[in-house]
């Protein structure tokens, strides 16, 4: 009720929740970590904006560098860190040099009914007739 209360009275919704949320992961011991990204999450959702990527504003990649053709010597894998962001929004460092080596990729959470999917994300077609599974069967191989 009292977050209800406050909302009602001038208070934005996450500013009237979070409190609750937060002490009740502290209570439970979750990492600073996990906190901040729930946290953002949360106020993403409590903000009101419009979080939907619309399905025509989706364009396959055209084209990548070859893994083979890639170098330490590129001025990308240079940089002091590079920026990644993940995670629905988060940005992280990453040393380049953990960027050398391959990438296994992998989907995770839910079956994506939330994003309008009728079936896993893992069997969406990516390129060329084959599924996220079909990769990671190559990369695994």
């Amino acid at each position: 009720m009292g977050a209800v209360y406050s909302y009602l009275f001038g208070e934005s919704p996450f500013d009237a929740s979070w409190p609750a949320y937060e002490e009740k992961m502290r209570a439970e011991g979750l990492s600073n970590a996990a906190i901040a990204a729930f946290k953002y999450n949360f106020k993403m959702l409590t903000s009101g904006a419009n979080l939907m990527i619309p399905g025509e504003s989706i364009q396959p990649v055209e084209s990548l560098p070859d893994y083979a053709s890639l170098t330490t010597e590129d001025p990308a894998l240079l940089k002091s860190t590079v920026m990644v962001k993940l995670n629905g929004g988060l940005v992280f460092d990453f040393p380049p040099y953990w960027l050398v080596d391959p990438v296994h990729l992998r989907t995770t959470g839910g079956l994506g009914t939330g994003m309008g999917l009728e079936k896993a994300k893992s069997l969406l077609d990516l390129k060329e007739g084959r599924n996220f599974l079909d990769f990671i069967a190559l990369q695994a191989a």
